[in-house]
């Protein structure tokens, strides 16, 4: 799978700050274990790695996540869950772009201009959206509520957007850094690109991986 990036990473730190705004008091989140169509999220193979060559990914954990679905916080935080994004059928999507960012990390606010310009394509593409935020304006500390909030209004998002406080739940999957991006064939949930910085090229980097599914069959068995 041919990609292009920008050699530069941003590592999550682990400090907190007193002056820092309030962080989001995550809930206990129920689990969603069916799609929209009523199929059930695959149980088997679940891990962290990608695809490599001659090894199948695994297929990504059934995170959730308190969050605005296509941005819109007049109803105020839901649950997404990536059983959201699961369409063995290939019918709504083919690939999940998953991107977790920190408001502090310049790396990150640059993606998010990049994807910005171009969120209007992807979803013709096949492509769906979920921006993860992980930690706020301060080094491994938040985010708060606001400041997913500016960060969402300063980037004019239009997709999925979820808050993971301190990467609780993306840090099983050995996040390195931020921007952390992953692609996943939504076909099986089946990891196909996970690690830390950014593309140099959005459109590039999702095609690449659009290709993958288009040429490659499903890694694991579809449901009937």
């Amino acid at each position: 799978m041919k990609r292009t990036w920008l050699i530069l990473v941003v590592v999550l730190g682990c400090s907190s700050s007193a002056s820092a705004p309030e962080e989001y008091a995550e809930p206990q989140l129920a689990a969603v274990a069916a799609n929209p169509e009523g199929v059930a999220y695959p149980t088997d193979s679940i891990g962290i790695v990608a695809r490599r060559t001659g090894r199948k990914g695994d297929r990504i954990p059934n995170f959730t996540f308190s969050g605005y679905p296509a941005s819109d916080r007049a109803g105020g935080l839901k649950t997404i869950a990536l059983a959201n994004y699961y369409d063995p059928k290939a019918t709504r999507h083919r690939i999940l772009h998953l991107v977790g960012v920190a408001s502090w990390c310049p790396i990150c606010r640059g993606e998010a201009e990049d994807l910005k310009k171009v969120q209007a394509e992807l979803p013709a593409r096949g492509v769906v959206t979920l921006m993860v935020m992980l930690n706020g304006n301060t080094n491994g500390f938040g985010p708060s509520v606001d400041e997913v909030g500016t960060w969402m209004t300063r980037y004019d998002t239009r997709f999925d957007f979820g808050i993971d406080v301190r990467a609780r739940k993306l840090g099983t999957m050995g996040v390195e850094g931020v921007p952390w991006n992953v692609l996943v064939d939504t076909r099986t949930m089946e990891i196909l690109f996970a690690g830390a910085g950014a593309p140099s090229d959005v459109l590039a980097f999702v095609d690449a991986g659009l290709d993958v599914v288009k040429k490659i069959p499903p890694s694991y068995p579809l449901p009937e």
